[in-house]
């Protein structure tokens, strides 16, 4: 198994950001993009916009999407369905 700690407000970019820990205490960041409907910031970047969707949460580990999940209580569920813990 392993969690995901996220940050609990959103960066002024529009996400949240957090890790993966393994239950060998390997960590990797996590950036947590919320769907449209999800109350955000003042301020959301062109380029987070244009990538949020209307309903899912997108995952990105390195820069590149990861996973989705369709509430911020199933991204530990889709993450470790994507094997993200070794």
């Amino acid at each position: 198994m392993g969690r995901l700690t996220l940050n609990p407000e959103q960066d002024g970019l529009g996400y949240f950001y957090g890790a993966w820990i393994d239950d060998d205490g390997s960590r990797v960041r996590v950036d947590v993009l919320p769907p449209r409907s999800h109350p955000r910031p003042f301020f959301v970047s062109d380029d987070a916009a244009q990538h949020m969707h209307e309903c899912d949460w997108i995952v990105y580990v390195d820069g590149e999407e990861f996973a989705r999940a369709q509430s911020r209580d199933g991204l530990a569920l889709a993450l470790e369905q994507r094997s993200l813990a070794r």
